[in-house]
């Protein structure tokens, strides 16, 4: 199956496996974007996105979960969660196992293997080298001690040089399972409450093409597990959300709550093109494909076997707590006047970028080899919100990301973009010619290049997802207003319904939904059997807390400083 080759990933956007979610036209954002909307892509499959993503496994700065729980999120601190991420994993990157304190941070056994993706593209070296000149140094575990740093091979959910997607690793090896029923080809509508209890007592669904629902009936629970969109929609659709917007809808009130109203995503911007004067990637002829192809086929190793794009992860910090609050990815781009797409001609086709957008970044990369330094803000304060369109459960819902609303947002971004231009002035980028490229927007005309009024103008043009919206549904204690779950994920005021998905996620988080979605599962399953099971005790255990205290222990790579 095509999903099942690492390399392929970025062809199953806006394929049959893909819910092709996509914002509304927001003021401000998307000027660049074919029709002004942002493409948000969603696996429609079993396992979900794990099966269309990145494979990226990154879980986030320990003090994000640490806030959770200052939030009144009774159980979820960083101590309190390393042993659920630790509980699925299976490590097996020798160069992180082999690190004296990997044993805290990393699992063996489990059902979700952690594997280095075995393919390196030729100018990793010379990121590297740049980044330690600017005393960022190389961290080969991003998921140990600190996360702050360049990262090179990393490491995901691969297993023999194939994808390992959560179907896969969780539900192949129990699917005989005598409690354990799958139905595919299923798209639930809503949760069925009774409106005088007001507990969960089953879902609707249609089946294929059926026209008629049909219903399941819970003894004790419903989980909603549909993502950050799904779960949303399906809570909203059930009656469970603002009154005043479920009402509108001609659906009746169960429980007035915000969902929908806490949207998060981290926003990215792909505007920062560099021609370098080195090679960036291998020979890509025909032939070339056909060895790489037979390769793969035969060894399940080579280009074939890692996703090409992402191979390089920077984690930078702007204040001294060395919290990460920039993501630096770097794509790649051969110069060629052959018809084919590189890595970051197909990055931006799947983006959605508008033609004339696009044919400068191809003209740009004609006779230069390319560089594409992506920042990303990992801690918005921007919030969205994810509403219904209509009643019929098959219309989209309405997305606004509300991205860089806050003044905050818009001046990390800036930053990101300083720290950019400082890695391309370091020696090692000076011995490439690295040279920044400017892009022509139509809607910026006579605003001088390398501006800030230039560059506030370029976001606005494309700005957009990475890929990791969260929050809708918050977690949180009763007393707070925009808390739709309790710490314990049951839906507040509704008996017998559950949240675990990434929709939980109560604030900004430095890692990906993948590994947390994973961990929010793998507790959920705990908090479920504690429930119903009588004496049930979890039976993992966490290292005391002053281990990750010792000055032995820290980073030595040093904050950035804007200029």
């Amino acid at each position: 199956m095509t999903s099942e080759v690492p390399r392929f990933y970025a062809s199953l956007i806006k394929s049959d496996i893909d819910w092709d979610f996509t914002t509304r036209r927001e003021r401000g954002l998307f000027n660049g974007l074919i029709k002004r909307k942002n493409r948000w892509p969603r696996g429609k499959v079993m396992g979900g996105t794990s099966t269309m993503g990145t494979m990226q496994y990154v879980r986030g700065d320990r003090r994000d979960y640490d806030n959770w729980a200052a939030e009144g999120n009774i159980g979820w601190s960083w101590y309190d969660v390393l042993p659920y991420f630790k509980k699925s994993e299976d490590m097996r990157n020798i160069l992180v196992i082999n690190q004296f304190t990997s044993y805290i941070h990393h699992g063996e056994g489990g059902p979700l293997t952690l594997s280095r993706f075995t393919y390196e593209p030729s100018f990793t070296q010379l990121i590297l080298d740049a980044a330690k000149e600017l005393n960022y140094l190389k961290n080969i575990d991003y998921n140990g001690i600190h996360m702050t740093g360049f990262s090179s091979p990393n490491y995901g959910t691969i297993r023999g040089g194939e994808r390992l997607n959560t179907a896969r690793a969780f539900l192949s090896p129990v699917k005989s399972r005598k409690n354990l029923f799958v139905i595919k080809h299923a798209f639930v509508s809503r949760v069925l409450i009774c409106p005088s209890t007001k507990r969960a007592y089953g879902v609707e669904y249609f089946y294929k093409n059926e026209k008629v629902p049909r219903t399941v009936k819970a003894s004790r629970e419903v989980i909603l597990s549909a993502g950050t969109v799904g779960s949303t929609k399906i809570l909203l659709l059930s009656g469970v959300g603002p009154k005043a917007e479920v009402e509108d809808k001609g659906i009746v009130s169960i429980q007035n709550l915000a969902v929908g109203r806490n949207l998060i995503d981290h926003v990215q911007f792909p505007g920062l093109p560099v021609t370098v004067d080195i090679d960036v990637d291998d020979k890509r002829t025909p032939l070339d494909i056909l060895d790489q192809t037979y390769e793969y086929l035969t060894r399940r190793t080579g280009p074939l076997a890692a996703i090409g794009l992402w191979a390089i992860r920077g984690y930078i910090s702007i204040d001294d707590d060395e919290h990460p609050d920039i993501l630096l990815h770097f794509l790649r781009g051969k110069a060629g006047r052959i018809n084919r797409t590189n890595d970051i001609l197909q990055f931006y086709k799947n983006i959605g970028i508008e033609e004339d957008l696009f044919l400068q970044i191809k003209e740009m990369n004609y006779d230069k080899n390319m560089i594409l330094p992506i920042p990303t803000i990992l801690t918005p304060g921007s919030r969205g919100s994810i509403k219904l369109k209509s009643r019929n459960p098959h219309d989209m819902p309405l997305i606004n990301s509300s991205y860089l609303s806050e003044p905050c947002d818009l001046e990390y971004m800036l930053l990101g973009i300083r720290f950019v231009k400082r890695f391309l002035e370091t020696n090692a980028m000076a011995k490439v010619n690295a040279t920044l490229r400017f892009i022509q927007y139509p809607g910026c005309c006579n605003i001088p290049d390398d501006t800030e009024e230039y560059w506030v103008c370029a976001l606005s043009h494309i700005a957009g997802t990475a890929h990791n919206q969260i929050g809708t549904n918050k977690m949180g204690p009763c007393s707070d207003p925009r808390a739709v779950v309790d710490p314990m994920l049951r839906v507040i005021g509704i008996k017998g319904l559950r949240v675990a998905d990434s929709s939980i996620i109560p604030s900004p988080i430095s890692g990906s939904t993948l590994a947390i979605a994973i961990m929010i599962g793998e507790k959920a399953a705990d908090m479920i059997k504690e429930q119903w099971i009588p004496g049930f005790v979890p039976s993992h255990t966490v290292p005391p807390y002053p281990l990750y205290t010792q000055p032995w222990l820290q980073t030595t790579s040093k904050p950035f400083k804007p200029a």
